[in-house]
This record gives structure tokens, C-alpha cells and sequence, in this order.
């Protein structure tokens, strides 16, 4: 096909011929549509994010919330953040781009709530006498985003040894 897009003389719109040729190719060869274009713009990132909490009325206390968001909405996520609990007692511990926030918010959930954390909401609480500190709280965040890229790599290589195979 040399002519990707030919206009017609008769009306106003754009004929696309290799699309018609195509979509009568998948009828005559009973070969399913092409499914719709993803409703989601796949070239914005996902963002998950901790901000260090400290507690002016309780300073033994140790507190971390965790968020996720789209690129676009980072700056108003954050600052809904500051907003809700002062931006004086906060700051940021830890941002970096995912391929799920969802997925990597539940599982950072799942891990903390196994070590008997307090977790309600985007909101993490270590127990008293807990000898996590910023530090140690970034390195397992960061172990737990390393598990789920090996994870989602370890999906696409199977697809791509059973598609070769085939």
C-alpha cells in the first residue's frame, strides 16, 4: 500500500485505505477486529512516592505516608499531602517512576502489615521500640520494587520463550 490516507472528492473527511483493505481482510479471513486504542496514554508515567511524617505531639512516634499518582497530578497529590498533615513536619524519602503505583502501594502494604505495622489508608506506622529508621524503610521499599520489576520481567520473558516457541 503506497497511499497511506487518499482524499475524496465528494466529501469532506479523510478515506484511510489501508485500514478498509485491511478490515475486509480480517472478515474474508475470519481474523478478529483490532481491539480499540487503550484508553490510557501508555507515554505518561506512574509515580510512587513516601514522604517522612514526624509527629509534632508525639515525637517517638515513626510515621511514613505512601502515594501514587500520574505524572501530571504529582505536584497536586504532594501537595494535598502537605496540606492534610503540615508541610513543616514532612519531607520527601523517596520518589520513583512504576509501572503499577497500585500494585507496588499493596504490596508495600502487605509486606509492613506482615512485620505487625500499623497501616491505615497511605499511612504507615512503625510499633514503639522499632529500629526502623528512614533508611531502612527506603531499602526495603526499594527490595519490594526491585521483587515486582524481576516480577513483571520474569512475565515477559515466559510470553516471549512460549511466543517463540510457537
Amino acid at each position: 500500500m503506497t497511499a497511506n490516507v487518499v482524499k475524496n472528492k465528494y466529501s469532506d473527511t479523510d478515506y484511510d485505505l489501508e485500514e478498509e483493505v485491511a478490515s475486509h481482510l480480517r472478515r474474508i479471513f475470519y481474523i478478529k477486529p483490532k481491539g480499540d486504542s487503550p484508553k490510557c496514554n501508555p507515554y505518561i508515567v506512574e509515580f510512587f512516592g513516601v514522604l517522612s511524617l514526624n509527629d509534632l505531639r508525639a515525637p517517638e512516634r515513626k510515621l511514613w505516608v505512601i502515594y501514587f499518582c500520574k505524572q501530571p497530578e504529582l505536584d497536586k497529590t504532594v501537595y494535598e499531602i502537605h496540606q492534610k498533615y503540615g508541610k513543616k513536619n514532612m519531607f520527601d524519602l523517596y520518589r520513583t517512576p512504576v509501572f503499577s503505583g497500585a500494585a507496588l502501594r499493596a504490596s508495600v502494604k502487605k509486606h509492613f502489615s506482615e512485620l505487625k505495622w500499623f497501616t491505615n489508608g497511605n499511612l504507615l506506622e512503625a510499633p514503639p521500640k522499632s529500629h526502623f529508621n528512614d533508611e531502612r524503610v527506603v531499602k526495603t521499599i526499594t527490595d519490594l520494587h526491585h521483587l515486582e520489576k524481576q516480577r513483571l520481567y520474569n512475565y515477559v520473558m515466559v510470553k516471549h520463550l512460549w511466543f517463540y516457541r510457537y
